[in-house]
């Protein structure tokens, strides 16, 4: 037994050396070499005519435009009365005094240079600590409003002053005296309108189903044009044109490249015109963008307006500039005219929103009408819900189109 396994075990090592032996001969060697070869030549040309996949495509979502709402005013007399309305606004909220205690009793429109602003009487209740409010609103007023002194008459009145002028008087009552409102029997009318519409339509929506009519400006070029006309005309809102025009600080601020400027030839307005008027066809009037140098140049507005009478359009200035000649010019062509009466905000805080709708109720009280303009900002429509809910019920709210033009 032992004899016949070594002898098999001597042929296996015979038969895989003639095995070796024949492989390692010339032919064998270079076919297998060949064939080795071929197959790398192969596994490359796949690696590298392969189509790689796609990457996975994730989808975010897109932000609105960031377009410049308004031009930059120049810190006129009004702007600072509005610093100063905030100060006061921020000294309650320190001391711990709800807004709801602060009464405007009145709003009266003072000029100053041909530059309109308003003079306010307000009441609140005697702070706990009067000394402490004082300085409080002075450490304010001395940080924003450096122009802006306050004049104590007695320990429950106090006058603000602006560059000399009296902008506020402020009377401390620890019972409020209500104000008589001889003129609210006459029914006063107020509009809001809503400018620079087409970017953040999520803010539209909010603005659409608020309880009361406003009136909506849009962009003629926004991102989302077409899709805010829509959604205002199927809420039956009224639709105007916010036409941009040039600023005075272009082209720092730049109102776009379908504005009107002032050296544009009379066919070059009309034709931007045309193509602007082409994008919302469906608008029943027009206000400006920015513009407070091109309102303020007879020559182009008188183009302008003359295009716009004829197209059945009304102009609704927004007033960026107290040069403007609008007013001169719409009686001059015949163009049914409006004119803003209040901003409510360029300070971008919503009790400060709400104290400009409670200034622009006073002005509607006094005048019988108002027109206030804002701005498609998350704040403005949150201070619009929370002011609807305890805004002065006397005062009808109604469309541009419904007050009769000036």
């Amino acid at each position: 037994m032992e004899e016949h396994s070594q002898e098999e075990t001597k042929n296996e090592q015979t038969g895989l050396k003639k095995l070796l032996r024949k492989l390692y001969q010339p032919g064998p060697l270079i076919l297998l070499f060949i064939a080795a070869f071929g197959a790398l030549v192969m596994l490359a040309v796949h690696i590298l005519t392969q189509t790689p996949p796609p990457p996975p495509v994730v989808m975010t979502p897109q932000p609105y435009t960031q377009r410049v709402y308004e031009e930059e005013s120049s810190f006129t007399l009004e702007d600072q009365v509005k610093v100063v309305d905030l100060g006061i606004i921020k000294t309650m909220q320190s001391m711990k005094i709800a807004m709801s205690q602060l009464d405007l009793l009145s709003v009266e429109i003072h000029k100053r240079e041909g530059e309109n602003f308003h003079y306010q009487v307000l009441q609140l209740p005697s702070p706990p600590e009067y000394s402490l409010f004082l300085k409080t609103l002075r450490g304010y007023l001395q940080q924003q409003a450096p122009n802006a002194n306050i004049t104590l008459t007695n320990d429950q009145e106090l006058v603000i002053t602006i560059e000399g002028l009296p902008t506020h008087k402020l009377l401390f009552e620890k019972k409020p005296v209500p104000l008589s409102r001889q003129s609210e029997s006459l029914g006063p009318k107020m509009v809001i309108v809503i400018d620079d519409i087409g970017e953040n339509m999520k803010v539209l929506h909010g603005l659409v189903a608020l309880d009361f009519p406003i009136t909506l400006a849009v962009w003629p070029h926004a991102s989302f044009t077409r899709q805010a006309v829509k959604l205002i005309r199927e809420t039956q809102h009224d639709l105007i044109i916010h036409f941009p025009m040039e600023p005075m600080g272009y082209p720092k601020y730049n109102p776009g490249e379908d504005a009107l400027f002032v050296t544009m030839s009379a066919s070059e307005i009309r034709a931007q015109i045309a193509l602007n008027l082409s994008q919302i066809p469906e608008a029943i009037g027009v206000n400006n963008h920015m513009g407070s140098r091109f309102t303020s140049d007879k020559k182009g507005m008188k183009i302008a307006l003359s295009e716009f009478k004829q197209k059945g359009l009304f102009f609704l200035d927004s007033l960026t500039t107290s040069q403007s000649v609008a007013k001169s010019i719409a009686s001059e062509v015949g163009i049914p005219f409006y004119e803003r009466d209040v901003f409510i905000d360029n300070i971008k805080n919503i009790d400060a929103i709400i104290h400009q709708l409670k200034k622009a109720e006073k002005v509607t009280l006094k005048q019988g009408h108002s027109i206030v303009i804002g701005h498609p900002y998350p704040q403005t429509l949150a201070a619009l819900q929370k002011w609807s809910k305890g805004r002065n019920k006397m005062i009808q709210l109604i469309s541009l189109s419904q007050l009769p033009p000036q």
